[in-house]
């Protein structure tokens, strides 16, 4: 079943209905910054590492500025204060589809202005926390990490859609975000500690999957089976690399593949008597591939707006709330 063109650019409701708040989260950027920042102290909890306050909400300043000039870099081509009205044609519904623009790049491009200023102070915290909050490890290998980042964001805005021919966007992105969000706990691992950092780097390994399922996902919804499918409508600049086709068609079978492994893992940290934390985040990561393949599954059954799914997928990555008293 094809899935359902999603909505275009429908206006922010207004009211305190039960989606306002995750509307918000999503549109605000607040999503990925989140995400950051809960896996981050997650990830160090289960390693017994103590993580100061200003090392979370470090990376999430970092990851909401990086989000917000991909947004604002992505909308440029959209005019200060447009407001597609509702009642797209389908010929109107499939150019902005092709295009790649959503929900989230109209609203920035209407409030462009209010982002840039808001974006000032909060690159000054980012910078006074760097130089006076950041440990020293972590500063060298956020700045490797950044470089890298730095490179994929110039690539990806010099050349548009034909770099996703050779270059794999949501594994990228999987990658780097996974890295960025180990940073904290990595720096500050005890010496001579390899089995804590073998830890670190399987769990490490297995969020970067996750990550990268979940953009697999997000791209699929967004764009459509039509996408999949090569079908002549759509330019062969906008088809996404191969991988992520791949990934696409087997989703179910990924998320199951690492649902499984998360949990076996979990179960393994039991019968090795390693800390309840450790079994902890694995089986946040089992329920996060398993909330995944549960909403592909419903999606294509019951077709639900791209713009819902998008923060669903969001929200599928905040499992490490379940285990909280767990790892405090």
């Amino acid at each position: 079943m094809a899935l359902a063109p999603p909505s275009v650019a429908a206006p922010v409701r207004r009211g305190l209905g039960l989606d306002t708040l995750p509307r918000w989260w999503h549109l605000l950027s607040l999503d990925a910054p989140t995400v950051a920042a809960l896996w981050s102290w997650s990830i160090a909890r289960a390693l017994a590492i103590h993580l100061p306050w200003s090392a979370p909400l470090l990376l999430a300043l970092g990851t909401w500025l990086v989000y917000v000039a991909d947004r604002l870099l992505d909308g440029l081509s959209i005019p200060n204060g447009l407001a597609i009205p509702n009642g797209l044609s389908r010929d109107s519904v499939n150019a902005v589809n092709a295009s790649g623009l959503r929900e989230r790049h109209f609203f920035y491009a209407r409030h462009r202005s209010a982002f840039l200023l808001a974006a000032v102070p909060v690159g000054l915290l980012l910078l006074w926390l760097i130089l006076t909050r950041m440990n020293s490890a972590a500063r060298y290998e956020d700045v490797a990490i950044f470089s890298i980042a730095l490179l994929y964001f110039c690539v990806i805005h010099l050349y548009g859609p034909r770099a996703e021919r050779w270059l794999p966007k949501e594994l990228a992105v999987g990658v780097v975000f996974a890295a960025a969000t180990a940073v904290p706990a990595w720096a500050r691992l005890p010496g001579g500690s390899s089995p804590s950092g073998t830890l670190l780097i399987t769990t490490v390994a297995l969020f970067a999957g996750l990550c990268w399922l979940n953009c697999v996902a997000i791209e699929k919804w967004e764009r459509g089976q039509v996408r999949l499918k090569r079908e002549a409508t759509v330019s062969s600049d906008a088809v996404p690399h191969r991988t992520t086709l791949w990934a696409q068609r087997h989703f179910q079978m990924l998320n199951g593949g690492a649902a499984v492994i998360a949990a076996l893992a979990a179960a393994l940290g039991v019968a090795a008597r390693l800390p309840v934390p450790v079994s902890a985040i694995f089986l946040a990561s089992a329920l996060t591939a398993g909330i995944l393949a549960a909403l592909d599954y419903w999606q294509a059954r019951a077709p639900l707006s791209a713009f819902h799914l998008r923060i669903a997928a969001d929200a599928a990555m905040l499992t490490p709330l379940l285990f909280v008293f767990v790892l405090r």
